[in-house]
């Protein structure tokens, strides 16, 4: 199962950046034993400005706020 979050890596009063992990849990079970794994990996950054916030993602492709703000309901509390 893949979740995406959010996790805010620079807050100041001109500049916030954020950066959006894909976080993904599985488990697999096996007769004598049970095991998990998990993963985090950033997806995009968003730089948020007095001015308004523009995405980035890790290929420094520009990505889409409007898009990642419907992805990620807590992104959206962030950014309002």
């Amino acid at each position: 199962m893949e979740t995406f979050r959010i996790n805010e890596l620079f807050i100041d009063p001109a500049l916030t950046l954020i950066v959006v992990e894909a976080v993904e849990f599985r488990t697999t079970r096996t007769t004598t034993a049970g095991y998990a794994y998990g993963s985090i990996v950033p997806t995009a950054i968003v730089i948020c400005r007095r001015d308004g916030a523009t995405a980035w993602d890790m290929q420094a492709r520009p990505a889409s706020v409007e898009h990642l703000r419907r992805e990620i309901p807590e992104l959206d509390a962030v950014l309002r």
